[in-house]
């Protein structure tokens, strides 16, 4: 599970950032939101938080933060493939200084099989600078292997398997996502779990499904206990959904030739799912309607159901990362849901964690006590004068837990609020 993402020099963020995932000890007697890992040779349990809220006005950094998990994850899974001369697309420096010119930071502290390991990397357009594996127990801090430029050392150095390939390998190539592919059993999973600590879900993207809810329909039909947990959760919404229906369509796709090669006129099929969401009606007939023509509410919620699915039923640990996760959904519903993931699970039920920014305060509407999420859950982005980033924790603010989160902030006593000029011109 996911300790904590860290970089530095990315995108709006000039200096550090740390985003924690360990449980503070401000509610003790409170197990809400509470993630307890086992580790190896430990005999207390690691606890950590299921979620994590980011909070702060428009352009102040919340998107960042998800950015860099789904970069670091990004170099992880591709750099390995990259060409020679290719460049490192993740690369974004901030732009308002000197820093521009200078290495980006990332880095991210996750359990994978019991065991706690930090990575980091630092890399400019064209190269990795640095790149780090530790691995982190009883004894303190292992250092699996240390790459500075293209010296490597470390104990993995001494491995044949590494040894070879930490001697010949492209500046624009992670030595851990080559040893994942060459040397698996030197590797141990560990950039496979750390990839799924890094996964990142933009609904701006159009990566999940829209038009026909396809992805969710294939879903369905090879998942059972997927299919038959939407039917439950779709009832259950006031959609005023009774089911939903399946049907495999073929659909023709233009071929663009690569250049060189000779031009078709005949279009391609591939198969894809359309899902049809099926009404009650006054005469108590089924009505199918189509799902382009559901509201936008209703279809965010079908995309989002894999999603909130893997977080109690996935197959794999580890976290994902969500912007806007109250785009389009009433307030209400939203809040439920994550009542049902932070407080209403017991922590050997949570399979996933989840990180998201929003905008909709009901999710600190009480108490700090009382409230859905902890004050150890809940971060905030803004920017100062200069225009760089900071990524601070509510937990940091020392409060009694009788005080209302949500009238706190909106009275301005944490910050992270916009500053609005006049509008009226």
């Amino acid at each position: 599970m996911l300790i904590e993402l860290f970089g530095k020099n990315f995108g709006c963020f000039r200096d550090e950032f740390r985003l924690s995932m360990l449980a503070t000890d401000i509610d003790r007697e409170m197990d809400r939101g509470i993630l307890r890992i086992d580790l190896d040779g430990e005999s207390e349990p690691l606890e950590l938080v299921r979620c994590a809220a980011i909070y702060g006005p428009n352009a102040s950094g919340k998107s960042t933060v998800l950015r860099a998990a789904s970069a670091l994850g990004f170099l992880l899974t591709a750099s390995r493939r990259f060409e020679s001369d290719e460049p490192l697309y993740a690369y974004e420096p901030f732009q308002l200084a000197s820093s521009r010119t200078k290495a980006t930071q990332l880095g991210v502290q996750a359990v994978i099989d019991g065991r706690v390991y930090e990575y980091s990397v630092a890399f400019v357009r064209d190269r990795f600078t640095h790149e780090e594996l530790s691995e982190i127990g009883p004894e303190g801090r292992k250092q699996l292997f240390t790459r500075k430029e293209q010296d490597v050392s470390g104990d993995w150095k001494e491995e044949p398997q590494f040894k070879l390939l930490s001697e010949a390998f492209r500046p624009n190539v992670l030595l851990l996502s080559i040893a994942d592919s060459i040397a698996p059993t030197l590797a141990r999973g560990i950039a496979v779990g750390l990839r799924q600590h890094l996964s990142f879900y933009d609904p701006t993207e159009g990566r999940w499904p829209h038009s026909h809810g396809g992805s969710v329909a294939a879903r369905t039909l090879r998942d059972e206990a997927f299919a038959g947990w939407l039917r439950q959760q779709l009832r259950s919404v006031d959609f005023g959904v009774e089911d939903y229906h399946v049907q495999e369509v073929s659909q023709a796709t233009s071929f663009r030739p690569k250049p060189g090669e000779a031009s078709s006129d005949s279009p391609e099929e591939r198969k894809t799912f359309r899902l049809t969401l099926l009404h009650g009606s006054a005469d108590g007939e089924a009505v199918p309607i189509s799902y382009r023509r559901e509201s936008r509410g209703t279809q965010r919620f079908v995309e989002l159901a894999p999603l909130l699915y893997d977080l109690r039923h996935g197959e794999q640990f580890g976290a994902i990362f969500m912007d806007e996760i109250d785009a389009s959904m009433h307030s209400d519903l939203l809040a439920e849901v994550i009542r049902q993931f932070n407080c209403g699970l017991r922590s050997n039920e949570v399979r996933r964690q989840i990180v998201f920014a929003l905008h909709d305060t009901t999710l600190i509407d009480d108490e700090a006590r009382k409230a859905i999420l902890r004050r150890d859950q809940v971060y905030f982005t803004e920017k100062d004068d200069s225009g760089s980033a900071r990524l601070y924790s509510l937990a940091e603010f020392k409060e009694r837990n009788v005080l209302n989160l949500r009238r706190r902030y909106r009275q301005g006593r944490y910050g992270a609020l916009p500053s609005i000029g006049d509008l009226s011109s």
